[in-house]
């Protein structure tokens, strides 16, 4: 797969997406876009929840302030399998940004209803992380998706329940260290 690229101007709009880009996205329960759907939209009209959009807010100053790009190794998970994906944000023109976004490693699995995003849902929440994919499930922490199933069957339903994104300690320890002054790749989950 090729990289997916895309460029923000200094104001957080959308103002380039690659082919690539675009494919991915359809090809992963995105809405069916063309580029003149996404040009000039705002990058947190596709960041939904509010802790994500302050870490990606938090990522773009640094890097706009003059320090070293920034690199992430995160999940972006699939019903039927594990992707490990590598982004690096760098400054681009005029207060801009340029997204590289590669996929390093993918593994197929048995497809996960709870990651189907067209399924009608329970009245019911679940949080997971939105950079390593692990469900938190009480009394036993942040567990990958089959394990948290294993413990919480109802994950498993015909109805699942409903995700809401936040992120475990490892990941925010991680992430601590991309936001810091020093160049550091951080590694937010593994296959």
């Amino acid at each position: 797969m090729s990289d997916l690229l895309y460029e923000l101007n200094a104001r957080d709009e959308i103002s380039s997406v690659s082919e690539e880009w675009l494919r991915f996205a359809l090809a992963n329960g995105g809405e069916p876009l063309g580029a003149t759907q996404i040009l000039g939209r705002l990058l947190w009209d596709f960041i939904g929840d509010p802790e994500t959009q302050h870490i990606y807010r938090l990522l773009h100053r640094r890097v706009r302030a003059g320090g070293a790009p920034v690199r992430l190794c995160f999940r972006c998970d699939a019903p039927d399998r594990r992707r490990l994906l590598d982004l690096e944000i760098s400054a681009g023109s005029e207060g801009g940004l340029r997204y590289r976004v590669r996929t390093l490693r993918e593994q197929e699995r048995q497809p996960v209803a709870l990651l189907e995003p067209y399924l009608p849902r329970s009245e019911h929440f679940v949080t997971i992380c939105a950079w390593c994919e692990r469900v938190a499930v009480p009394a036993h922490g942040w567990l990958e998706i089959e394990a948290a199933i294993a413990a919480l069957p109802a994950l498993a339903e015909a109805r699942p329940p409903q995700l809401t994104h936040s992120i475990c300690e490892v990941c925010a320890q991680a992430l601590h260290g991309a936001l810091s002054e020093e160049p550091v790749r951080a590694v937010l989950g593994q296959l």
